[in-house]
């Protein structure tokens, strides 16, 4: 089951560091930053309440957090879940990463279910003190935190979050990359309380609407032909042309959200291309019988379908990676790649049935807006314990 502790925070010295530059950017040898002063550890364990307020949809979003120490387990364990592949290269990165800072300094974002907000009752009256780090970083975001050391409420949170199973939303390669780190630290033959079992957490009530699921849309670079992928993918897809679309991302979206039975959907720009191409799923088209290894329940969702049925079949070998914004994918195709995909987000509900279900999307399938800032650091000693 997973358990969750307090600990020693590492914090920027706002009076040494400029925290809007320092809060999103990559941390490296945060061992030197502490002995420069420009992260602070806590004199105590603690829990940090983390709250981001930030405009969606002209709308004024206030989320609340809570940054701990997590018990890292196995996927296998089933108490913390994926929905989302890995691959090798990116929990080699996350690993690397995690021995150049000497430290956690990235947290694995994930949700747990609370519809009685029992978490919030127990951190009421927190946030009226004043926030330990407030900062606003370049995307508007502001971000908050405040130090919650009571060793009552974190024993009542650790309680609480005991029967409770983790679903990680962003992170994996992150997190497989503190498993390897704590398999390095011989973490199984410390006690069970040794830091070196833990690794830093951001923990969200996913029964709260706040959560901003976005999705991660496409650039493919490599040689390809727009006529023979596009013959190509008529065996699987309704293909219809967006004449003189390929620059207008207004009506991309417009025709993205005009999908007949919640059929997935995607947008295709080629390069040198004016037109912009809409694909949707053949209604009697069915992964699982075109051969694809896949839960029946999720085999139309988007990921899947664009990874498998178009990217491996259409665009075979190309390379892949993905953007964040449209805007992004406009820019790569004007800038020299092939191919980009304008793709529709899925649903909470629907990566949360991935990881209940115990199947996983596609290595890069979602993202989820804004980005947490790097407030907190934790440093991992095999002979500290947590509470």
């Amino acid at each position: 089951m997973p358990q969750i502790a307090g600990f020693r925070g590492a914090l920027w010295d706002a009076s040494k560091v400029d925290l809007a530059k320092v809060a999103t950017a990559p941390i490296k040898r945060a061992k030197d930053l502490l002995a420069s002063g420009e992260l602070v550890r806590d004199p105590s364990r603690a829990m940090y309440r983390y709250f981001q307020t930030f405009d969606h949809g002209g709308r004024t979003i206030n989320r609340a957090m809570l940054v701990c120490a997590a018990r890292l387990a196995p996927w296998s364990d089933g108490a913390i879940r994926a929905h989302e592949a890995t691959d090798a290269r990116a929990r080699e990165a996350a690993l690397k990463d995690i021995h150049e800072a000497g430290a956690h300094t990235e947290p694995v974002f994930a949700g747990y279910r609370d519809a009685a907000r029992e978490v919030d009752r127990l951190l009421r009256g927190v946030e009226d003190g004043r926030p330990v780090v407030e900062v606003t970083t370049p995307d508007g975001t502001q971000h908050r935190l405040w130090r919650v050391p009571s060793a009552e409420v974190i024993g009542k949170l650790r309680t609480l979050f005991a029967p409770k199973k983790l679903h990680v939303l962003d992170g994996h390669a992150r997190y497989e990359g503190m498993l390897a780190y704590a398999e390095q630290l011989g973490a199984d033959k410390q006690p069970q309380y040794s830091s070196a079992n833990y690794g830093l957490a951001c923990l969200v009530n996913i029964d709260d609407p706040t959560i901003i699921i976005a999705a991660r849309h496409k650039v493919v670079r490599g040689e390809l032909d727009r006529d023979a992928v596009l013959t190509a993918a008529k065996q699987y897809f309704i293909v219809d042309k967006l004449a003189g679309g390929a620059k207008d991302l207004a009506r991309q979206e417009s025709a993205l959200a005009d999908t007949v039975a919640h059929l997935p959907a995607f947008v295709a720009l080629f390069a040198g291309d004016d037109d912009a191409y809409k694909l949707t799923l053949k209604p009697d088209v069915s992964p699982v019988y075109e051969g694809i290894s896949v839960h029946r329940a999720l085999q139309k969702y988007a990921p899947i379908v664009i990874e498998h049925l178009f990217l491996a079949r259409c665009v075979p070998g190309a390379t892949v990676t993905t953007e964040l914004e449209p805007a992004a994918v406009h820019a790569a195709v004007a800038g020299g790649a092939q191919l980009g995909l304008v793709i529709n987000t899925l649903t909470l509900e629907q990566v949360i049935h991935v990881d209940e279900l115990g199947a996983l999307l596609p290595f890069g399938s979602t993202a989820f807006a804004p980005t947490l800032a790097k407030l907190v650091s934790f440093f991992v000693d095999p002979d500290e314990d947590l509470v």
